[in-house]
């Protein structure tokens, strides 16, 4: 497997987010908060840094890159089967460091493989 984030992964549609946001099951571990639904072809990510918690657009963007970053290091915890769209939003304080960030992350991961799929 590639540990790349090509843009046929990406997450970009509006209209596909909001349907997530509303008709999409959640789970939540520590510094975030997950929201999925299936998809059509293969797993497409977003991610969301809201800014009630982090202020400052160079924070929020500092985060995103660090969470891009950790999952293409660890896109092989996602199965190959059942394509999902997933929509990642984080929860924590603007001072994450990536040990902690990388930890949660594949917490999130393990919880939701063992959650009940729908």
């Amino acid at each position: 497997m590639t540990q790349s984030f090509p843009q046929n992964e990406r997450l970009k549609s509006p209209q596909r987010i909001s349907e997530i946001y509303t008709s999409g099951t959640k789970l939540k571990h520590s510094f975030f908060l997950l929201f999925y639904l299936s998809g059509e072809e293969q797993h497409r990510m977003a991610f969301a840094v809201p800014k009630r918690k982090i202020a400052s657009a160079v924070g929020r963007n500092r985060i995103k890159r660090k969470l891009r970053e950790i999952y293409r290091l660890h896109k092989e915890v996602l199965p190959k089967e059942a394509p999902q769209d997933f929509v990642l939003l984080f929860l924590g304080a603007a001072d994450a460091d990536y040990q902690k960030l990388e930890k949660a992350y594949l917490k999130l991961w393990e919880k939701w493989h063992n959650a009940p799929k729908v």
